[in-house]
């Protein structure tokens, strides 16, 4: 749980505390006019409004959670069924208010919509993510499963559990926010094999433990390197990066998730607000809490102001002309595809309306049941019976894998990553491997027409096979890409290395983005070094405006390098319990604070002697 704010604490045990302790339901009243004079104090004197009212209001219901309940002070509470202290049915917004706080004006609301990405191909960007189930790297693991799950960080690190429950979907616990959810397991489908998934979060786990750190502290820990490992894999993809971003973090993935999932498994009948709802855990998108009476035109107003809020509208499928697609389910009916059981009685009702000829589902007829139920399996392994040849034939490839991934490759690997290929060759039309295919359909390039030496033709087929390439093309755009990326990498940390050793006052005269870098770099470190060592009325939250006062810079470059840095800041203000009421001083901040000149002056500043060194 993030730091109690001191306030927040004070207020608790001087004005709150005494008087909460003591009510019984019966004193309800008095309570409500304590907690309105209460919210009016915090809105006069710490002049909070709309979003910075929520942590507050949080953290005060956290504390009366942890008072005894007992008959006289406490109700039921209909929608969990629990007993609960009368303080939490009273220390709280109305939905109508919390709508407003989450809600979008109309013209922000706007101005998303017109910035829409429209995804083009889907299975692509899904076959990148099950190309990372299979890395040994722990971060390379969390970006496949987020891309294939939709789930957040902290869920995929720690406190989420995932089990297989049909070829597709997975029964999942643990959400990290939402009303009520934590606790509860519900079923949500993934964008490959649900065994894949499972199995990489084992490994994950087995390779980065976070059972000793709180929530908060995950993404402070391991934010920055599985958003590296984002920008790795998808960062040259621009349809994914909204136009208020400079490039794509693992958040994207949850929009990007939810609407992949409802191109492809959505019942037709089932609204995609509802389905998307449903599988990212978002309750009070399906059951807003509303007054007795509210009309149903109102409510699936407030729906819609949380769909917004919560970037539902972020994605779109493109068709093959760029238009959007709406279908939902594309995929139902496929082998091994089923329909959440949420939602399994209305797709029913609506096949039989729709294709009366058809037999309903669950009127179909069963799967051959195999030999033994996986339930009565002991062992967890099946037999597979190929001839002499084709076994032969699958050694030499297993031999490929264990020279290129330097470990051996049993039957089970050898096989899913044959069954990754094949379905990315399906999804892809069925394209050969090894060619690329003109417009006209007919292969106009394959390893076979290239004059290569056998040696490299046999590595080149290999390299295909293991990465999952669907033909020649992507393999080497994708081989080319990976040396471009080292490349321009090693550019850019040379210009970081020589901009560390100038001083501040050169920097500031210099238009390259690399100079822009290092001086917010300075101005971000400054801050919190100050922050650190001064009480909180002299401390300052770290803007783009405060950053932009120090060392000067374009707001868009300053909100770029923010954003790259959010988890450490964020984390530097939450340890400190700074908040952006602190700047409001009478002082200016570049009269108070000034950067440091020279660059030693910084823990990876570098001397004028290494500037020369490393300058060509």
């Amino acid at each position: 749980m993030a730091a109690m704010l001191g306030w927040v604490q004070r207020r608790w045990n001087e004005v709150l505390e005494p008087m909460v302790r003591r009510a019984t339901v019966e004193q309800e009243a008095q309570l409500r006019v304590l907690w309105e004079r209460e919210l009016e104090w915090w809105k006069t004197q710490r002049g909070l409004a709309g979003d910075s009212l929520r942590k507050p209001i949080t953290q005060v219901r956290s504390l009366i959670k942890g008072l005894p309940v007992t008959e006289h002070n406490s109700w039921e509470n209909p929608r969990t069924g629990e007993r609960e202290h009368i303080g939490l049915r009273v220390f709280n917004l109305s939905e109508g208010e919390w709508v407003t706080m989450n809600a979008r004006n109309q013209g922000v609301t706007q101005e998303r919509l017109m910035q829409q990405v429209l995804l083009k191909d889907p299975d692509g960007l899904v076959e990148r993510a099950l190309s990372l189930l299979f890395s040994p790297a722990w971060a390379d693991l969390v970006v496949g499963i987020a891309v294939c799950t939709g789930r957040r960080l902290a869920e995929i690190m720690k406190t989420g559990t995932f089990l297989v429950k049909e070829p597709y979907t997975v029964w999942f616990e643990g959400q990290v926010k939402g009303r009520g959810r934590e606790s509860e397991r519900y079923e949500i489908p993934t964008l490959v094999r649900a065994f894949l998934v499972v199995e990489a979060v084992q490994r994950l786990r087995a390779l980065v433990d976070c059972t000793g750190l709180e929530i908060e502290q995950v993404s402070q820990k391991y934010g920055k390197g599985v958003n590296e490992a984002v920008d790795r894999h998808y960062g040259d993809l621009e349809e994914l990066v909204r136009a208020t971003r400079e490039k794509v973090s693992v958040h994207n993935f949850r929009g990007m998730y939810a609407r992949i999932a409802t191109f492809w498994y959505a019942p037709p009948p089932v609204a995609d607000i509802t389905y998307m709802a449903q599988i990212q855990g978002h309750r009070f998108v399906l059951e807003p809490r509303v007054e007795p009476g509210t009309s149903a035109e109102e409510v699936e107003q407030i729906r819609h102001h949380y769909a917004s809020h919560a970037n539902y509208a972020d994605y779109k499928i493109a068709d093959k002309d760029g238009n959007i697609d709406g279908r939902q389910g594309v995929r139902l009916g496929q082998p091994g595809v089923t329909v959440l059981d949420v939602f399994r009685r209305e797709y029913e009702v609506w096949v039989t309306k729709t294709h009366p000829e058809q037999e309903s589902p669950s009127e179909a007829p069963k799967k051959r049941a195999r030999k033994k139920a996986t339930t009565e399996n002991k062992t967890g392994y099946s037999v597979f019976r190929p001839t002499i040849q084709t076994r032969a034939w699958g050694d030499d490839l297993r031999e490929g894998m264990r020279r290129e991934l330097g470990h051996e490759i049993k039957d089970d690997e050898l096989l899913r990553r044959i069954f990754a290929v094949y379905e990315q060759q399906e999804h892809h039309g069925g394209q050969m491997q090894g060619s690329v295919v003109r417009q006209d359909g007919k292969p106009s390039l394959s390893l076979e027409q290239l004059d290569l030496p056998a040696e490299t033709r046999t590595l080149l087929q290999e390299g295909m096979a293991l990465t999952g390439a669907a033909d020649l093309l992507t393999y080497l755009l994708a081989a080319g890409e990976r040396e471009a990326r080292t490349v321009r990498s090693q550019a850019r940390r040379h210009d970081s290395e020589r901009y560390a050793a100038m001083p501040t006052s050169k920097l500031a005269g210099m238009k390259v983005p690399e100079a822009g870098t290092e001086r917010y770099r300075r101005a971000v470190y400054t801050l919190m070094q100050w922050n650190e060592a001064h009480r909180p009325l002299e401390q300052w939250y770290i803007t783009t405006l405060s950053i932009q006062k120090l060392v000067g810079g374009r707001k868009e470059a300053i909100n770029a390098y923010l954003e790259a840095h959010r988890d450490e800041i964020e984390g530097h203000h939450n340890t400190l319990g700074i908040k952006p009421s602190y700047n409001r001083k009478a002082e200016p901040i570049d009269q108070i604070i000034t950067i440091a000149e020279e660059s030693t002056a910084f823990p990876w500043g570098r001397t004028a002697e290494d500037e020369q060194a490393i300058t060509p």
